[in-house]
């Protein structure tokens, strides 16, 4: 009889083997930053689906994808908090939330695009 199981450990168990392997970082930092730390790699968790559902072969690319995509959601919600207080009687959605959700501009765009040709040719130089 020959019993056959999963060959390719699932997305949270291999964020759990990621965060295994970062235990001695871990315990080298002070007792505020280890537990900063364990929570900021726990966060990773949040993001399981979309993060599994991007085939990315290395897991740590992931899971840092899915930290900041949390931070970035929290400092959203923190603008939004620090406009409310500034300004009580305003609208919902503060002006800078909208700015920061806009795409680029094309001159932004083109500044970009110029620096990475830049950064190319030097790479090669």
């Amino acid at each position: 009889m020959t019993i056959m199981g999963r060959t390719v450990p699932s997305y949270r168990m291999r964020i759990d083997i990621e965060i295994a392997n970062w235990k001695r970082f871990r315990d080298a930092l002070r007792k505020p930053e280890r537990d900063m730390f364990e929570n900021m790699l726990l966060r990773s968790k949040l993001y399981a689906s979309a993060a599994s559902s991007a085939l990315r072969p290395v897991v740590l690319e992931a899971m840092f994808m899915s930290i900041l995509l949390d931070h970035h959601k929290r400092l959203l919600e923190l603008v939004a908090e620090v406009a409310k207080l500034k300004n009580p009687g305003g609208s919902k959605e503060p002006e800078s939330i909208e700015k920061i959700l806009q795409e680029p501009s094309l001159a932004d765009m083109s500044t970009c695009q110029t620096t990475i040709e830049a950064t190319l040719r030097q790479e090669h130089s």
